[in-house]
C-alpha cells in the first residue's frame, strides 16, 4: 500500500510571520501605487474650480496635444519624446548584434565586453559629468575630433545642439545596459546546436537568423514590449545633462516640471494627460505583443 502524502499546513504563528514580513510590501503597494492611481483618476475627472466631475482637463489635454495650443512647449516635448523612443528601438538590434559577437567570442570580444560594460558600471551622474567635460569646446575629445576633421569650430556634439548631444550620450550608455539582458538570453542556448551548425557549414548570419534569433525571440518580444510601454516616458538623460534647456524637454520631463512647480489646477491637467497616455499605451502594447508572437513561439531548451 502506498502511503498518503499529507499536505503541510502552516501554523497560525507561521501565517502571522508571513503576514508581518509581507506587510511593508503590501502597504507600499496600497499607498504608493493603488492610492496614487485612484487619486490620479479622481483628479483627471474633477474640475478644479467647481470640484465637480468634468471633462475640462481632458479638453485642455486635447488642445495641447492636437489643437496646436501655444501655452506651453508640449509639442516640442512630444517631438523629442518620439525621437528618444525611436532611438531606444534602434538600440535594441544594435545591442543584440554586439551581444551575439561577444557570445560567439569573435575577435576582440573581451575588449568589446569591457568597453560596453564599463559605462554601465559607473554612476550615471559621474558618466554625465565626464561626458559633459569631454564634449566641451576645450575638452580633449572635442579638440581631438576637430584636429582629425580639420574643423575650426566644435561640431554638433555640444550641449547647445540639444537633442543630438543627449542622444550620443544615450547610445554610449544604452548599448551596455541592454547587453546584459541579451547575453543572459543567449547563454541559455545549448552550445551543441552551435557546434552542430559549424559541422554542417552554417555561416554566422544563417546561424543567427535560423538558430539564435528563434531561441531568444521571447527576450526580443519582452525588450520591444518594454520599449513600447515607455513610449511616452522616453526622456533620455535630459535631467542630468540639460535640465530641459536648449530645446531638449520631453513629455515625461515636462510633466515632472509641471508637478514640481505647479499650482493646484495644473495637477489635474497632468493627471488627465497621464491617463490619456495610459489608455493609448495599453492597447498598443497588447497589439504589438500579439503581432510579434505570430512570428515566434516559446521554445523549451
Amino acid at each position: 500500500m502506498t502511503k498518503k502524502k499529507h499536505k503541510y499546513k502552516n501554523s497560525k504563528m507561521e501565517w502571522l510571520f508571513i503576514l508581518l514580513m509581507s506587510a511593508p510590501a503590501i502597504l507600499h503597494l496600497l499607498i504608493f501605487w493603488l492610492g496614487v492611481q485612484i487619486e490620479t483618476i479622481r483628479m483627471a475627472f474633477t474640475d478644479v474650480n467647481t470640484k465637480l466631475t468634468s471633462m475640462t482637463n481632458f479638453d485642455w489635454a486635447y488642445r495641447e496635444l492636437f489643437a496646436g495650443a501655444s501655452s506651453s512647449d508640449i509639442s516640442l516635448a512630444l517631438r523629442n519624446t518620439l525621437l528618444f523612443f525611436v532611438l531606444g528601438c534602434i538600440l535594441i538590434p544594435i545591442s543584440m548584434f554586439f551581444a551575439y559577437l561577444i557570445y560567439r567570442r569573435c575577435f576582440g570580444h573581451t575588449y568589446m565586453r569591457l568597453a560596453l560594460y564599463l559605462p554601465g558600471a559607473v554612476s550615471g551622474i559621474m558618466m554625465a559629468l565626464l561626458y559633459a567635460k569631454l564634449m566641451e569646446s576645450e575638452g580633449p575629445l572635442m579638440q581631438a575630433i576637430m584636429k582629425m576633421t580639420g574643423a575650426t569650430k566644435p561640431i554638433m556634439m555640444q550641449i547647445e545642439h540639444g537633442v543630438i548631444y543627449i542622444m550620443i550620450f544615450d547610445i554610449l550608455i544604452g548599448v551596455g545596459a541592454n547587453l546584459v539582458i541579451w547575453l543572459g538570453g543567449m547563454s541559455r542556448i545549448p552550445y551543441d546546436l552551435i557546434e552542430y551548425g559549424k559541422l554542417e557549414g552554417v555561416g554566422p548570419i544563417r546561424e543567427f537568423v535560423s538558430v539564435v534569433l528563434p531561441l531568444i525571440w521571447p527576450t526580443f518580444v519582452t525588450m520591444v514590449s518594454l520599449q513600447i510601454i515607455n513610449i511616452f516616458g522616453a526622456t533620455g538623460s535630459v535631467l542630468i545633462l540639460t535640465d530641459g534647456q536648449n530645446g531638449t524637454t520631453t513629455l515625461a520631463f515636462w510633466m515632472y516640471k509641471m508637478v514640481l512647480d505647479a499650482v493646484e489646477g495644473e495637477y489635474h491637467h497632468v493627471a488627465a494627460l497621464g491617463l490619456i497616455f495610459t489608455v493609448i499605451t495599453i492597447p498598443l502594447v497588447v497589439v504589438c505583443r500579439w503581432f510579434m508572437n505570430k512570428f515566434g513561439e516559446e521554445v523549451e531548451y
